[in-house]
């Protein structure tokens, strides 16, 4: 039911064109997850639609936050997403994927791929949550989507390894190329 409320907000709102960055900046933070605005839990959506656009097959944000939402939501939205409701998205929109749970399984299957979508601790304990970001390979490195709630464009960071390490890995989706 919330999702329905939420979906007559969202709608309303221009969170901006192309990639989906800073979930904390401009209309992006008002649009709404559970009982909260993106800019507290949106990241999972956001990852989402980043991937989908990445791919070449764009989809509103609104859209997928009422998709995702019934099955997804950790408590309303208080903890935001699960993250293994971001494989259940794909395989539902019949974007394949590989899912790796443990980093280093998934650092070699991403060396190989494009785009991925990877769920991490923002620290190595739990009690500062979790975050969850499109990535792609780059030459310079790996472009990140979303970063932080205030980086309003991607960031390039030299590795996947400077950005993220096992301790701090949940999980991870290697995603195939569409379109692009």
């Amino acid at each position: 039911m919330i999702e329905r409320f939420n979906y007559k907000k969202n709608v309303t709102i221009d969170p901006g064109k192309g990639t989906l960055n800073g979930q904390g900046k401009g209309a992006l933070a008002t649009c709404r997850y559970g009982f909260f605005p993106m800019s507290y839990n949106g990241c999972e959506i956001i990852a989402l639609y980043n991937i989908r656009y990445l791919l070449g097959i764009p989809e509103e944000l609104c859209n997928i936050a009422k998709e995702v939402y019934p099955y997804g939501h950790a408590f309303c939205g208080v903890f935001g997403t699960w993250p293994f409701a971001i494989g259940k998205y794909l395989k539902d929109n019949h974007i394949p994927y590989i899912c790796d749970k443990e980093y280093e399984d998934f650092a070699k299957t991403f060396s190989s791929g494009k785009y991925a979508v990877i769920t991490f601790w923002n620290a190595r304990h739990p009690f500062k949550g979790i975050h969850t970001v499109a990535i792609e390979n780059v030459p310079e490195g790996v472009k990140v989507y979303n970063k932080t709630n205030s980086a309003t464009e991607p960031v390039v960071v030299e590795s996947l390894d400077g950005y993220m390490d096992a301790k701090r890995f949940i999980c991870g989706y290697t995603v195939k190329n569409s379109s692009k």
